[in-house]
Protein backbone atom coordinates (compact mmCIF):
# COMPACT_ATOMS: atom_id res chain seq x y z
CA UNK A 1 0.00 0.00 0.00
CA UNK A 2 1.28 3.42 -0.93
CA UNK A 3 0.07 5.68 1.90
CA UNK A 4 0.36 8.79 -0.22
CA UNK A 5 -2.06 7.90 -2.96
CA UNK A 6 -4.21 5.39 -1.03
CA UNK A 7 -4.10 2.69 -3.69
CA UNK A 8 -2.00 -0.36 -4.38
CA UNK A 9 0.57 0.00 -7.14
CA UNK A 10 -0.43 -3.34 -8.57
CA UNK A 11 -4.09 -2.31 -8.74
CA UNK A 12 -3.54 0.35 -11.38
CA UNK A 13 -5.41 -0.76 -14.53
CA UNK A 14 -3.27 -1.31 -17.61
CA UNK A 15 -4.42 1.06 -20.37
CA UNK A 16 -5.51 -0.53 -23.62
CA UNK A 17 -3.16 0.42 -26.46
CA UNK A 18 -6.06 1.47 -28.69
CA UNK A 19 -7.56 3.99 -26.23
CA UNK A 20 -6.16 7.57 -26.08
CA UNK A 21 -6.80 10.53 -23.88
CA UNK A 22 -8.73 13.19 -25.70
CA UNK A 23 -7.55 16.73 -25.00
CA UNK A 24 -10.50 19.12 -25.01
CA UNK A 25 -10.19 21.72 -27.76
CA UNK A 26 -11.61 25.13 -27.01
CA UNK A 27 -12.65 26.78 -30.20
CA UNK A 28 -12.95 30.58 -30.28
CA UNK A 29 -16.38 32.06 -30.44
CA UNK A 30 -17.23 33.54 -33.82
CA UNK A 31 -16.57 37.25 -33.98
CA UNK A 32 -19.66 39.31 -33.35
CA UNK A 33 -19.63 42.71 -34.97
CA UNK A 34 -21.04 45.85 -33.44
CA UNK A 35 -24.13 47.45 -34.90
CA UNK A 36 -21.94 50.53 -35.22
CA UNK A 37 -19.45 48.50 -37.26
CA UNK A 38 -17.28 50.75 -39.35
CA UNK A 39 -18.56 54.00 -37.88
CA UNK A 40 -15.00 55.30 -37.73
CA UNK A 41 -13.83 53.74 -40.98
CA UNK A 42 -15.50 55.87 -43.61
CA UNK A 43 -18.80 57.30 -44.82
CA UNK A 44 -19.87 54.12 -46.54
CA UNK A 45 -19.36 52.13 -43.36
CA UNK A 46 -21.24 54.69 -41.31
CA UNK A 47 -24.38 53.99 -43.33
CA UNK A 48 -24.32 50.39 -42.11
CA UNK A 49 -23.55 48.92 -45.56
CA UNK A 50 -20.20 47.53 -44.35
CA UNK A 51 -19.68 44.77 -41.82
CA UNK A 52 -16.56 43.42 -40.20
CA UNK A 53 -13.63 44.91 -38.37
CA UNK A 54 -12.95 48.54 -39.19
CA UNK A 55 -9.43 49.36 -40.33
CA UNK A 56 -8.40 52.88 -39.30
CA UNK A 57 -5.20 53.14 -41.29
CA UNK A 58 -1.83 51.75 -42.39
CA UNK A 59 1.31 53.56 -41.19
CA UNK A 60 4.84 53.04 -42.56
CA UNK A 61 7.28 53.75 -39.72
CA UNK A 62 10.96 54.52 -39.71
CA UNK A 63 12.68 56.90 -37.27
CA UNK A 64 9.65 59.17 -37.01
CA UNK A 65 6.34 59.21 -38.84
CA UNK A 66 2.93 60.85 -39.11
CA UNK A 67 -0.32 58.91 -39.46
CA UNK A 68 -0.62 60.13 -43.05
CA UNK A 69 2.88 58.80 -43.91
CA UNK A 70 4.05 62.32 -44.80
CA UNK A 71 7.61 61.86 -43.45
CA UNK A 72 9.94 60.57 -46.21
CA UNK A 73 10.96 56.94 -45.92
CA UNK A 74 14.47 55.77 -46.79
CA UNK A 75 15.19 52.76 -48.97
CA UNK A 76 16.88 49.84 -47.18
CA UNK A 77 16.28 51.32 -43.73
CA UNK A 78 14.49 49.05 -41.18
CA UNK A 79 10.76 49.67 -41.59
CA UNK A 80 7.73 48.67 -39.56
CA UNK A 81 4.22 48.73 -41.00
CA UNK A 82 1.50 49.27 -38.40
CA UNK A 83 -2.17 48.53 -39.09
CA UNK A 84 -4.70 50.09 -36.72
CA UNK A 85 -8.09 48.46 -36.07
CA UNK A 86 -11.27 49.90 -34.59
CA UNK A 87 -12.38 48.40 -31.23
CA UNK A 88 -15.87 49.81 -31.71
CA UNK A 89 -16.55 47.53 -34.68
CA UNK A 90 -16.60 44.31 -32.62
CA UNK A 91 -19.27 43.41 -30.09
CA UNK A 92 -17.01 41.42 -27.74
CA UNK A 93 -13.27 41.07 -27.10
CA UNK A 94 -11.42 39.25 -29.85
CA UNK A 95 -7.80 38.30 -30.58
CA UNK A 96 -6.60 38.80 -34.12
CA UNK A 97 -3.62 38.15 -36.30
CA UNK A 98 -3.11 39.43 -39.83
CA UNK A 99 -1.45 39.20 -43.20
CA UNK A 100 -0.08 42.06 -45.29
CA UNK A 101 0.38 42.15 -49.05
CA UNK A 102 3.24 44.22 -50.50
CA UNK A 103 4.16 44.99 -54.11
CA UNK A 104 6.87 47.10 -55.73
CA UNK A 105 4.62 48.21 -58.59
CA UNK A 106 0.91 48.79 -58.87
CA UNK A 107 0.26 45.66 -60.89
CA UNK A 108 3.37 43.76 -59.87
CA UNK A 109 3.60 40.37 -58.18
CA UNK A 110 2.25 40.17 -54.66
CA UNK A 111 4.18 38.99 -51.65
CA UNK A 112 2.51 38.19 -48.35
CA UNK A 113 3.81 38.87 -44.87
CA UNK A 114 2.49 37.65 -41.51
CA UNK A 115 2.11 39.99 -38.55
CA UNK A 116 4.71 39.66 -35.81
CA UNK A 117 2.15 39.99 -33.05
CA UNK A 118 -1.38 39.26 -31.94
CA UNK A 119 -3.79 42.15 -31.38
CA UNK A 120 -6.66 42.19 -28.90
CA UNK A 121 -9.68 44.38 -29.63
CA UNK A 122 -12.03 45.22 -26.79
CA UNK A 123 -15.16 47.30 -27.39
CA UNK A 124 -15.36 48.03 -23.65
CA UNK A 125 -11.99 49.79 -23.73
CA UNK A 126 -11.72 51.58 -27.07
CA UNK A 127 -8.68 53.72 -27.74
CA UNK A 128 -8.30 56.83 -29.85
CA UNK A 129 -5.93 56.51 -32.78
CA UNK A 130 -3.37 58.72 -31.04
CA UNK A 131 -3.30 56.35 -28.07
CA UNK A 132 -2.94 53.34 -30.35
CA UNK A 133 0.00 54.96 -32.11
CA UNK A 134 1.78 55.54 -28.79
CA UNK A 135 1.76 51.83 -27.93
CA UNK A 136 3.39 49.15 -30.06
CA UNK A 137 0.96 46.56 -28.66
CA UNK A 138 -2.08 48.41 -30.03
CA UNK A 139 -1.42 47.77 -33.71
CA UNK A 140 -0.86 44.78 -35.96
CA UNK A 141 2.82 45.02 -36.82
CA UNK A 142 4.69 43.86 -39.91
CA UNK A 143 8.48 44.12 -40.37
CA UNK A 144 9.25 44.57 -44.03
CA UNK A 145 11.83 42.26 -45.63
CA UNK A 146 14.82 43.58 -47.55
CA UNK A 147 13.17 42.98 -50.93
CA UNK A 148 10.36 45.37 -49.99
CA UNK A 149 12.82 48.08 -48.96
CA UNK A 150 14.39 48.55 -52.39
CA UNK A 151 14.20 52.09 -53.79
CA UNK A 152 11.00 52.97 -55.60
CA UNK A 153 7.27 52.73 -55.01
CA UNK A 154 5.89 50.41 -52.36
CA UNK A 155 2.23 49.36 -52.30
CA UNK A 156 0.82 47.92 -49.08
CA UNK A 157 -2.59 46.34 -48.47
CA UNK A 158 -4.02 44.46 -45.53
CA UNK A 159 -4.80 41.07 -47.05
CA UNK A 160 -6.31 39.04 -44.21
CA UNK A 161 -7.53 39.29 -40.64
CA UNK A 162 -7.59 35.98 -38.80
CA UNK A 163 -9.21 35.26 -35.47
CA UNK A 164 -6.59 33.56 -33.29
CA UNK A 165 -7.44 29.87 -33.28
CA UNK A 166 -10.16 30.41 -35.86
CA UNK A 167 -10.69 31.53 -39.40
CA UNK A 168 -10.69 34.65 -41.53
CA UNK A 169 -12.97 37.51 -40.62
CA UNK A 170 -14.17 40.37 -42.82
CA UNK A 171 -12.80 43.89 -42.59
CA UNK A 172 -13.14 47.23 -44.31
CA UNK A 173 -11.87 50.80 -44.19
CA UNK A 174 -8.47 52.39 -44.80
CA UNK A 175 -6.72 49.15 -45.70
CA UNK A 176 -3.96 50.36 -48.05
CA UNK A 177 -0.99 52.71 -48.20
CA UNK A 178 1.52 53.74 -50.84
CA UNK A 179 4.95 55.28 -50.15
CA UNK A 180 8.08 56.02 -52.14
CA UNK A 181 11.25 54.43 -50.77
CA UNK A 182 13.81 57.17 -51.35
CA UNK A 183 17.44 56.56 -52.20
CA UNK A 184 19.64 58.26 -49.61
CA UNK A 185 23.42 58.35 -49.22
CA UNK A 186 25.06 56.73 -46.21
CA UNK A 187 26.57 58.74 -43.42
CA UNK A 188 30.35 58.41 -43.18
CA UNK A 189 31.77 58.81 -39.69
CA UNK A 190 35.35 58.60 -38.46
CA UNK A 191 35.29 58.36 -34.65
CA UNK A 192 38.53 59.40 -32.91
CA UNK A 193 38.97 58.36 -29.29
CA UNK A 194 41.13 60.93 -27.49
CA UNK A 195 43.16 59.26 -24.73
CA UNK A 196 44.49 61.33 -21.82
CA UNK A 197 46.22 60.82 -18.47
CA UNK A 198 44.86 62.36 -15.27
CA UNK A 199 47.76 64.34 -13.74
CA UNK A 200 46.38 63.90 -10.22
CA UNK A 201 45.98 60.11 -10.30
CA UNK A 202 48.31 59.16 -13.17
CA UNK A 203 45.43 57.05 -14.55
CA UNK A 204 44.98 56.95 -18.32
CA UNK A 205 41.42 57.25 -19.62
CA UNK A 206 40.46 55.84 -23.02
CA UNK A 207 36.92 55.76 -24.50
CA UNK A 208 35.67 52.18 -24.28
CA UNK A 209 34.47 50.44 -27.42
CA UNK A 210 30.93 50.33 -25.99
CA UNK A 211 30.60 54.10 -26.46
CA UNK A 212 31.52 53.82 -30.13
CA UNK A 213 29.02 50.99 -30.54
CA UNK A 214 26.17 52.97 -28.97
CA UNK A 215 26.98 56.07 -30.99
CA UNK A 216 27.12 54.16 -34.25
CA UNK A 217 23.90 52.28 -33.44
CA UNK A 218 22.00 55.49 -32.63
CA UNK A 219 22.99 57.03 -35.96
CA UNK A 220 21.89 53.88 -37.78
CA UNK A 221 18.54 53.81 -36.02
CA UNK A 222 17.63 57.51 -35.80
CA UNK A 223 19.35 59.33 -38.67
CA UNK A 224 17.87 59.36 -42.22
CA UNK A 225 20.28 56.72 -43.51
CA UNK A 226 20.22 53.02 -44.25
CA UNK A 227 23.93 52.61 -43.71
CA UNK A 228 26.65 54.05 -41.46
CA UNK A 229 30.10 53.78 -43.00
CA UNK A 230 32.16 53.72 -39.84
CA UNK A 231 35.76 53.65 -38.73
CA UNK A 232 37.40 54.35 -35.37
CA UNK A 233 40.84 54.85 -33.87
CA UNK A 234 42.33 55.99 -30.55
CA UNK A 235 45.10 58.59 -30.30
CA UNK A 236 46.76 60.50 -27.47
CA UNK A 237 45.01 63.80 -26.76
CA UNK A 238 46.89 67.09 -27.07
CA UNK A 239 45.32 68.22 -23.78
CA UNK A 240 44.88 67.04 -20.20
CA UNK A 241 42.60 67.77 -17.22
CA UNK A 242 41.29 69.90 -15.71
CA UNK A 243 38.76 70.42 -18.48
CA UNK A 244 37.18 73.82 -19.10
CA UNK A 245 35.28 75.71 -21.75
CA UNK A 246 38.23 75.67 -24.15
CA UNK A 247 38.87 71.91 -23.94
CA UNK A 248 36.49 71.01 -26.77
CA UNK A 249 38.09 73.70 -28.93
CA UNK A 250 41.45 72.00 -28.40
CA UNK A 251 39.90 68.63 -29.14
CA UNK A 252 38.34 69.91 -32.35
CA UNK A 253 41.64 71.42 -33.48
CA UNK A 254 43.30 68.05 -33.06
CA UNK A 255 40.43 66.23 -34.82
CA UNK A 256 40.56 68.74 -37.71
CA UNK A 257 44.31 68.20 -38.12
CA UNK A 258 43.82 64.43 -38.25
CA UNK A 259 41.05 64.85 -40.78
CA UNK A 260 43.12 67.10 -43.04
CA UNK A 261 45.97 64.61 -43.05
CA UNK A 262 43.73 61.63 -43.79
CA UNK A 263 41.66 63.37 -46.47
CA UNK A 264 44.90 64.37 -48.23
CA UNK A 265 45.93 60.71 -48.05
CA UNK A 266 42.76 59.57 -49.81
CA UNK A 267 39.96 59.27 -47.21
CA UNK A 268 36.51 60.05 -48.65
CA UNK A 269 35.99 63.84 -48.25
CA UNK A 270 32.34 63.27 -47.31
CA UNK A 271 33.47 61.75 -44.02
CA UNK A 272 32.46 63.54 -40.81
CA UNK A 273 35.01 63.38 -37.98
CA UNK A 274 34.01 63.19 -34.34
CA UNK A 275 36.14 63.04 -31.18
CA UNK A 276 35.21 61.08 -28.05
CA UNK A 277 36.61 61.97 -24.61
CA UNK A 278 35.97 59.68 -21.65
CA UNK A 279 34.51 61.45 -18.60
CA UNK A 280 36.47 59.33 -16.05
CA UNK A 281 33.25 58.34 -14.26
CA UNK A 282 32.17 61.97 -14.10
CA UNK A 283 35.47 63.30 -12.79
CA UNK A 284 36.46 64.98 -16.06
CA UNK A 285 33.40 65.92 -18.12
CA UNK A 286 34.23 67.73 -21.35
CA UNK A 287 31.25 69.65 -22.67
CA UNK A 288 30.72 68.87 -26.37
CA UNK A 289 31.13 71.31 -29.20
CA UNK A 290 31.13 71.52 -32.99
CA UNK A 291 33.75 73.62 -34.75
CA UNK A 292 30.96 75.39 -36.61
CA UNK A 293 27.37 75.22 -37.85
CA UNK A 294 27.72 75.45 -41.63
CA UNK A 295 25.00 77.11 -43.70
CA UNK A 296 25.74 74.76 -46.59
CA UNK A 297 27.41 71.43 -47.26
CA UNK A 298 30.71 71.42 -45.39
CA UNK A 299 31.76 67.95 -44.17
CA UNK A 300 35.10 69.29 -42.94
CA UNK A 301 33.22 70.75 -39.93
CA UNK A 302 34.30 68.56 -37.01
CA UNK A 303 32.89 68.03 -33.54
CA UNK A 304 33.74 66.31 -30.28
CA UNK A 305 31.99 65.34 -27.08
CA UNK A 306 32.16 63.34 -23.86
CA UNK A 307 31.28 59.72 -23.26
CA UNK A 308 30.49 57.68 -20.17
CA UNK A 309 27.81 55.77 -18.31
CA UNK A 310 24.66 57.92 -18.14
CA UNK A 311 23.18 56.84 -14.78
CA UNK A 312 19.98 58.65 -15.72
CA UNK A 313 21.65 61.60 -17.47
CA UNK A 314 18.95 63.16 -19.69
CA UNK A 315 16.70 60.21 -18.95
CA UNK A 316 19.23 57.70 -20.31
CA UNK A 317 19.54 54.38 -18.49
CA UNK A 318 21.60 52.23 -20.86
CA UNK A 319 25.39 51.78 -20.97
CA UNK A 320 26.42 55.00 -22.73
CA UNK A 321 25.26 58.56 -23.34
CA UNK A 322 27.70 58.92 -26.25
CA UNK A 323 24.86 57.95 -28.62
CA UNK A 324 22.40 60.85 -28.41
CA UNK A 325 25.11 63.29 -27.28
CA UNK A 326 27.22 62.45 -30.33
CA UNK A 327 24.17 62.65 -32.61
CA UNK A 328 23.51 66.16 -31.24
CA UNK A 329 27.04 67.44 -31.88
CA UNK A 330 27.17 65.73 -35.26
CA UNK A 331 23.84 67.39 -36.07
CA UNK A 332 25.56 70.77 -35.79
CA UNK A 333 27.99 69.71 -38.53
CA UNK A 334 24.93 69.22 -40.76
CA UNK A 335 23.80 72.78 -40.09
CA UNK A 336 21.34 72.11 -37.26
CA UNK A 337 20.89 74.75 -34.54
CA UNK A 338 19.39 74.65 -31.04
CA UNK A 339 15.58 74.78 -30.65
CA UNK A 340 16.08 76.62 -27.33
CA UNK A 341 14.75 74.02 -24.94
CA UNK A 342 14.73 73.82 -21.99
CA UNK A 343 14.52 77.62 -21.85
CA UNK A 344 17.62 79.14 -20.33
CA UNK A 345 19.68 75.98 -20.78
CA UNK A 346 20.52 76.57 -24.43
CA UNK A 347 20.31 79.41 -26.93
CA UNK A 348 17.26 79.50 -29.19
CA UNK A 349 19.32 79.76 -32.38
CA UNK A 350 16.75 77.90 -34.51
CA UNK A 351 13.70 80.19 -34.65
CA UNK A 352 11.99 77.93 -37.20
CA UNK A 353 11.87 74.81 -35.02
CA UNK A 354 8.19 73.87 -35.37
CA UNK A 355 7.24 71.85 -32.27
CA UNK A 356 6.46 73.11 -28.81
CA UNK A 357 8.86 72.56 -25.91
CA UNK A 358 11.51 71.01 -28.15
CA UNK A 359 9.38 67.85 -28.52
CA UNK A 360 9.24 65.65 -31.58
CA UNK A 361 5.53 66.43 -31.84
CA UNK A 362 3.06 69.10 -30.77
CA UNK A 363 0.15 68.31 -28.47
CA UNK A 364 -1.81 67.10 -31.51
CA UNK A 365 0.46 64.01 -31.38
CA UNK A 366 0.88 64.05 -35.12
CA UNK A 367 4.35 62.50 -34.97
CA UNK A 368 5.53 59.35 -33.22
CA UNK A 369 9.10 58.08 -33.04
CA UNK A 370 10.05 54.51 -33.87
CA UNK A 371 13.25 52.90 -32.60
CA UNK A 372 13.82 49.50 -34.26
CA UNK A 373 16.22 48.56 -31.47
CA UNK A 374 19.56 46.82 -31.71
CA UNK A 375 19.75 43.17 -30.58
CA UNK A 376 23.57 43.33 -30.48
CA UNK A 377 23.29 45.95 -27.71
CA UNK A 378 20.16 44.45 -26.10
CA UNK A 379 18.19 47.54 -27.11
CA UNK A 380 14.50 46.70 -27.65
CA UNK A 381 12.20 47.85 -30.41
CA UNK A 382 10.21 50.82 -29.07
CA UNK A 383 7.58 53.39 -29.93
CA UNK A 384 8.56 56.88 -28.74
CA UNK A 385 5.51 59.08 -28.02
CA UNK A 386 6.03 62.49 -29.60
CA UNK A 387 5.00 64.57 -26.60
CA UNK A 388 7.34 62.72 -24.21
CA UNK A 389 10.44 62.67 -26.39
CA UNK A 390 12.50 65.63 -27.49
CA UNK A 391 14.47 66.53 -30.57
CA UNK A 392 18.11 65.49 -30.48
CA UNK A 393 19.20 69.13 -30.92
CA UNK A 394 17.68 70.12 -27.54
CA UNK A 395 19.21 69.64 -24.09
CA UNK A 396 16.05 67.91 -22.90
CA UNK A 397 15.45 64.37 -21.67
CA UNK A 398 14.59 61.34 -23.79
CA UNK A 399 16.12 62.52 -27.06
CA UNK A 400 15.26 61.26 -30.51
CA UNK A 401 15.04 62.80 -33.95
CA UNK A 402 12.02 64.88 -35.01
CA UNK A 403 10.62 64.89 -38.54
CA UNK A 404 12.01 68.42 -38.91
CA UNK A 405 15.58 67.38 -38.06
CA UNK A 406 15.29 64.05 -39.88
CA UNK A 407 14.44 65.68 -43.19
CA UNK A 408 16.91 68.54 -42.82
CA UNK A 409 19.81 66.12 -42.27
CA UNK A 410 18.54 63.97 -45.16
CA UNK A 411 18.69 66.93 -47.54
CA UNK A 412 22.11 68.08 -46.29
CA UNK A 413 23.54 64.58 -46.69
CA UNK A 414 22.26 64.53 -50.28
CA UNK A 415 23.90 67.91 -50.96
CA UNK A 416 27.20 66.75 -49.50
CA UNK A 417 27.03 63.56 -51.53
CA UNK A 418 26.52 65.54 -54.72
CA UNK A 419 29.20 68.17 -54.10
CA UNK A 420 31.98 66.19 -52.45
CA UNK A 421 31.83 62.75 -54.04
CA UNK A 422 35.36 61.72 -55.11
CA UNK A 423 36.03 61.73 -58.83
CA UNK A 424 35.98 58.29 -60.43
CA UNK A 425 39.07 57.72 -62.53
Amino acid sequence: MNERDGMRRDSTPTPRPDIYERVPVRRPRPVAFSEASGAHAGAEAATGTETGVGVLGVEVCQSVQAFDNSVPVIAMKPTLVRVYLDDATVAAPVRLRGELCWRKSKNGPKTYLAATNELRLDPAAPLAIADKRDDLRRSLNFRLPEAALQAGALYLTLNRLIQTGGGDIPFHGETAAQVEMLTAPPIRVRCIGLRYTDPDTDVTHTPNAVHCSYFRSFLQRAYPVSNVIWSQIVVDADFAPPFGGATAILANAQIAAIRNSEINAGTDPRTHYYGLVDDANGRHFMRGRASGIPAGPQPDTVASGPCGAPDGFAGDTDLSYADWYGAHELGHTFGRFHPGFPPGSQDASDPTFPYENGQISDADRKYVGYDPGDPALSLPERILPGTRHHDVMTYAERQWVSAYTFDAIRLRLAEEDEQFAPLIA
